[in-house]
Parts: structure tokens; sequence; C-alpha cells
């Protein structure tokens, strides 16, 4: 399968894979060689996928992946509107940087629904970034 996976910036990832999963709106799914096409909204969370080298771990935001069939091979396509390799984090100071979103939102009286929902974008992005730093070996 051919994994490419790209943000406003450019692309992170052009590279054959054996299988993925990935945080899906609705809940982690994966996929394997001849998986039915399909197109679904992720949320943030951790990329994994394996290469013949070993397992690979990346921080993505919101976005979109799609599974497609091209001949006989699999490709998948990931938007996602940011995006880092697990291994470029320093674990620090995404835990740091958590805390102290999470505080903001202890703190918070937002009084618009917007404002509650940037922070929590906000929450979602520094969570993701620590649990792909903590996956990395």
């Amino acid at each position: 399968m051919h994994l490419t996976v790209t943000t406003p910036r450019g692309s992170l990832v052009q590279i054959e894979v054996d299988e993925i999963a990935a945080p899906g709106a609705l809940g982690e799914f994966g996929v394997l060689p001849g998986h039915v096409p399909f197109m679904t909204v992720l949320k943030p969370g951790v990329l994994f996928y394996r290469t013949k080298e070993g397992p690979r771990f990346l921080a993505v935001g919101d976005g979109v992946l799609q599974v497609a069939r091209s001949g006989e091979s699999d490709r998948i396509s990931v938007l996602v509107d940011r995006g880092e390799p697990a291994r470029d984090i320093d674990r620090d100071a995404a835990a740091q940087e958590l805390a102290a979103v999470d505080a903001e939102l202890a703190k918070t009286k937002a009084e618009t629904a917007a404002e509650v929902k940037a922070l929590l974008g906000k929450r979602a992005w520094a969570a993701a970034r620590v649990d792909a730093a903590n996956r990395v070996k």
C-alpha cells in the first residue's frame, strides 16, 4: 500500500506500508492491503503505520483519509491540517503545552461556544503530540 500524508505546508510522508491505524472521528480504525475503498474524517490523534523497517508514528490534526484502489495496489491518502513525526516531538515541551491548555480550560469562563471549541482544539492537538511522543522508544 502506498501512504501519503500531506499538510498545507507540504508532504510529510510518501512511503510503502504494510498497515496503518488512524484516529477516525468515530474511533480508531485500521487498514490492511485489499481494504475496501472508503473516505473518512480524522480527528487529532496518532497515525500509526508499519513499514519493512518497523513501526512509525505521526501526530496528526483534523483531516480526511481516503483508501483507493489503483490497479492491483492500494493508495491511502491523508490530508491533515497539521502533522508532526513522533521522533521530532520534544516530549517534555509537549507535556508542558498540554498541562498549560488544561489549566487554561480549568480557569476559563469562556462565554461563547467558539472560545470553548478553540481551547478544545488546542487541547486535542497537544494531547496528540504527547501520545505520539510517548510511543517512540
